[in-house]
């Protein structure tokens, strides 16, 4: 769903301090954790319809096409490399998942990690990398699974992108 609309508000400092302790406990922004309480509130009560089943809500359509892939993670003075896996992936970014048993800890403190994605298209030469910003992290049976949304990527990846999901 495209957000194309601020609004700002007061709160006490009570209430954002909870909504901050909320929001690292789901390993969301306090944004992302305003934006799904109201969301759900309207849809509980009728006056947001809710979604269809099968229907997207994004911007950019995701693909669910499972292609390796590596995560370069910042770890104080040096970068670490992960093996991941892209579950699904849109032009506007895409859910990478890890084995929970990963050797690097991901943990949300505060603010969600930033990252490079750098994986292979099937079939081609083609390799592709993305600046992330982490959008959520949730641990699901035996991965982690996280949320990326691509941060000013390089136009040319993005058209090599397009037309492999074409």
């Amino acid at each position: 769903m495209k957000k194309d609309t601020l609004y700002s508000m007061r709160m006490s400092k009570m209430l954002r301090e909870a909504l901050t302790r909320a929001a690292k406990k789901e390993c969301r922004t306090v944004a992302s954790l305003l934006d799904k309480i109201i969301t759900d509130y309207l849809q509980k009560t009728g006056l947001l319809p809710k979604p269809v089943n099968g229907v997207e809500r994004r911007r950019f359509q995701r693909e669910k096409i499972p292609l390796p892939s590596k995560t370069f993670l910042k770890v104080g003075d040096h970068v670490e490399v992960i093996p991941s896996v892209i579950r699904d992936i849109s032009m506007g970014g895409a859910m990478v998942v890890y084995p929970k048993d990963t050797e690097t800890k991901f943990a949300a403190t505060g603010i969600l990690p930033q990252f490079e994605l750098c994986l292979d298209l099937p079939l081609t030469d083609e390799s592709l990398c993305f600046n992330c910003n982490t959008r959520h992290m949730r641990e699901s049976g035996n991965e982690i699974q996280i949320g990326a949304a691509f941060h000013k990527p390089d136009r040319a990846d993005l058209r090599k992108l397009k037309s492999y999901l074409l």
